[in-house]
């Protein structure tokens, strides 16, 4: 058996060195190059996997863990060329909003706890600068009087946005957006997203007016879980339009918890760069 398996040995080494001298040598070479199209696409098609796990995780580790990720493998996608204006089809389970003048892009999402509250995430893309794509840092729980606060990027009321407003002073926008709060309220913030020369982010302007004395720089309108609560933005009237909230009782006053709307709608009226308080509109009336 041994001698066999030396002979086989030798005819191999033989004829490899017989082939090897007449055959010439081939080199194939592939030369591919992945778009930046094509390299965004793979990366969405990760994106995609981790969002599925941060929406339908059995818990919140496992929810926070794939964020994680999802958060690492968001700003690689970011930084990539034509990004800005890839669409991201894939996924439409968050938000993705562009300012109406193209000069940025929030991607928003939020991760739901295990106790029914919500934590919120973002990033802002710029389309015209080299600037680092900037990650948004919910710290909503630790922010005292929260209408009139002047916040930073790293300390954001966090929320998931749904419109975009430019406003008349130069980079600033007012934004509506959504929190779920937890099971008994939510919130609808309306807010300011301003950027300086160097693209740093503020949040917060004094510019909505309940009257000529009063000005708060972001409004929080808080109420019954349960209730359908609209606040939208009507662009013929230049009006942010809401339903007006009342108690269920009257001894319930001031606890928002059970403010359900009662049929009428107020507004803020956008006029010379400030949004003012009009009660009782007829939201019926496109051009009130």
């Amino acid at each position: 058996m041994k001698i066999k398996q030396a002979f086989f040995i030798i005819i191999c080494f033989f004829y490899s060195n017989k082939t090897s001298s007449i055959t010439p040598s081939i080199n194939l070479k592939f030369n591919y190059t992945i778009s930046p199209n094509d390299k965004i696409n793979i990366l969405q098609d990760s994106l995609k996997a981790k969002l599925d796990i941060i929406q339908n995780g059995i818990d919140e580790n496992e929810k926070l863990l794939a964020n994680q990720e999802f958060v690492s493998i968001l700003r690689r996608t970011l930084k990539l060329k034509n990004s800005f204006d890839f669409t991201f089809d894939s996924l439409n389970t968050i938000s993705i909003l562009q300012s109406p003048d193209n000069y940025f892009k929030i991607y928003n999402w939020f991760v739901e706890n295990d106790d029914n509250t919500y934590r919120f995430y973002a990033m802002i893309q710029f389309k015209n600068t080299k600037k680092d794509v900037v990650f948004l840092n919910d710290n909503s729980d630790d922010i005292l009087n929260v209408e009139q606060a002047e916040l930073r990027s790293d300390n954001w009321y966090g929320c998931l946005y749904y419109n975009i407003i430019k406003n008349k002073a130069k980079k600033s926008y007012t934004i509506i957006g959504w929190d779920g709060n937890n099971e008994f309220s939510t919130k609808k913030i309306i807010d300011v997203i301003r950027f300086n020369r160097y693209n740093n982010i503020k949040f917060g302007a004094p510019i909505f007016k309940d009257d000529k004395q009063k000005s708060k720089k972001r409004v929080i309108i808080e109420y019954n879980d349960r209730s359908p609560v609209s606040v939208q933005f009507n662009k013929k009237s230049k009006q942010i339009i809401f339903n007006n909230l009342v108690p269920q009782k009257k001894e319930l006053d001031g606890i928002k918890a059970y403010y359900v709307p009662d049929g009428s709608f107020n507004a803020y009226e956008y006029k010379k760069g400030k949004w003012w308080l009009i009660k009782d509109i007829d939201a019926r009336n496109q051009n009130n």
